[in-house]
């Protein structure tokens, strides 16, 4: 009775790493599918990190693994698992807390491995605009994309292109725009569902935004794939729009083979699609729009987000401060032999229609 009642105690703590995770999704019912996705692709990736250390059991998990499975994860990691971004690698650390918290409240570890595991803050000034003629540089990558697909089926650079100008032009999320049926699309009026709204505020995830008649017109003249449905431009409805999603940045990754893209300071830089939302919010407010208003333009519930992320003093922006402070000083009485405006300096903007390339 004694040997049973021991056997039964441990029986929790044989609970093999893969059953855990399942069980840990399968009660899930709060959040909205869109973050289930995300706790899923957690789940997955854990479940590969422990088959590649020998882990079978939650409760074999040691606190000395976790820290050095989190130090591998880097942008250039050896095992392509671990490539992750610094936003990407906070997130993952937030997940793989949540699990081992409730993995220890079942009792299936008699201590929580992750408790001494440093957060991870992530590095905002990740974020990057292109700029007009890097815009044109991807919009042209897209056709050399064509010219090495080996199927018709392959030559997707039309979509592409399309899938840019929306987002460049609304700020839209790369998943929304390619959620975005036919019928959303009114004139110059396009009709998006926010995804990430649909999870806390389900009233406010439908919003309007204003596309230029050259999108629309790109819009207007996409043929119909025939793998895709009639009623969209980018989905077959065949998958959710979580998988779809991740088909379509598959495939926009593959763009940076034929773009060699370098930031302010000369260093590589990979194109995200991201980007094209970095790049409206930057371009805007270049333009002198409010800081408040483009946050209600990029959907951000509050205005510290879009602070957070956008409002930075990159060299444009300190450029505009420096004109701005030559012109006030001008108007003090004051003269500048060796300096002009940056605006001067610098070179001509390309006008809107120049994105069409």
């Amino acid at each position: 009775m004694e040997l049973q009642k021991i056997a039964d105690q441990r029986k929790p703590l044989l609970t093999p790493m893969k059953d855990a995770l399942k069980l840990w999704i399968n009660g899930m019912k709060g959040p909205a599918e869109t973050s289930i996705d995300a706790y899923r692709s957690t789940s997955r990736r854990i479940e590969r990190w422990a088959d590649r250390a020998g882990v079978v059991y939650v409760s074999d998990v040691t606190p000395a693994q976790l820290d050095a499975w989190r130090a591998s994860w880097t942008p250039d990691a050896e095992v392509a698992d671990n490539r992750l971004a610094l936003a990407t690698q906070a997130s993952l650390l937030i997940r793989l807390k949540s699990f081992f918290y409730w993995a220890t409240a079942m009792e299936y570890t008699t201590r929580d491995p992750t408790l001494l595991l440093r957060s991870i803050t992530p590095n905002h000034s990740q974020t990057w605009p292109l700029t007009p003629d890097q815009f044109v540089q991807l919009l042209a990558a897209t056709y050399k994309f064509d010219e090495e697909a080996r199927h018709r089926t392959g030559k997707i650079g039309q979509w592409l292109r399309a899938i840019f100008l929306v987002q460049r032009w609304t700020g839209l999320r790369v998943g929304d725009v390619l959620y975005c049926p036919k019928s959303a699309l009114a004139g110059n009026r396009l009709r998006a569902v926010i995804r990430k709204k649909m999870n806390r505020k389900p009233s406010e995830s439908l919003v309007d935004f204003i596309l230029p008649d050259h999108v629309v017109a790109v819009l207007n003249a996409l043929p119909r794939r025939p793998e895709e449905h009639p009623d969209y431009w980018f989905w077959s409805r065949r998958c959710s729009p979580c998988v779809n999603t991740n088909k379509w940045v598959r495939k926009i990754d593959r763009l940076n083979n034929y773009l060699d893209f370098k930031d302010e300071d000369g260093e590589p830089l990979d194109f995200r699609s991201h980007m094209l939302r970095d790049t409206f919010a930057v371009e805007m407010l270049l333009a002198g729009m409010e800081l408040a208003k483009v946050s209600k333009l990029l959907t951000h519930e509050s205005v510290a987000t879009t602070e957070r992320y956008y409002a930075k003093w990159t060299r444009a922006r300190r450029q505009q401060l420096e004109d701005e402070a030559m012109l006030a000083m001008q108007r003090m009485g004051a003269t500048f032999t060796n300096v002009q405006p940056a605006q001067l300096r610098s070179k001509v903007r390309l006008p809107a229609t120049a994105y069409i390339h």
